[in-house]
């Protein structure tokens, strides 16, 4: 497991190694200041070439055109045969999803499937944002 934090964002990545599942959860604020911690997501994925990638949307409480330009990023670093499914993204963060056309490289659900590495709900809580003006 690896888990980066900024003063709005907790990004964590549970993958075993040489698993065939990756799953990244998100969390709080996905803007321009989670770009370098999303960049290292990234180089994390490319490197292991899972053949899925499962993001969790269900903490983001704010999103703008970083969480697409990242999608986008991971759908190129992976293998042709991966998938890439985002789960359980909030109305407005599906909204920005279908509006940038993500359903093209990604498949959108309501859930988050189950795994031999986690199970819903227990990977992703609890997670706690550090405190206004203290980056984690």
């Amino acid at each position: 497991m690896a888990q980066m934090s900024g003063e709005h964002f907790v990004i964590t990545v549970l993958a075993a190694p040489g698993g065939p599942t990756a799953l990244v959860c998100l969390a709080g604020e996905i803007d321009l200041a989670a770009g370098p911690a999303l960049s290292g997501v990234v180089d994390r994925l490319s490197a292991s070439a899972p053949t899925e990638v499962v993001v969790d949307l269900a903490d983001v409480t704010f999103a703008c055109s970083t969480l697409p330009n990242f999608l986008v990023r991971v759908h190129r670093a992976l293998p042709d045969s991966s998938a890439l499914v985002v789960c359980r993204p909030t109305v407005n963060t599906r909204r920005l999803l279908q509006v940038t056309n993500m359903t093209r490289i990604a498949t959108l659900r309501s859930d988050l499937p189950t795994s031999g590495h986690w199970a819903p709900r227990t990977a992703v809580r609890p997670i706690t944002l550090p405190a206004p003006g203290r980056i984690g």
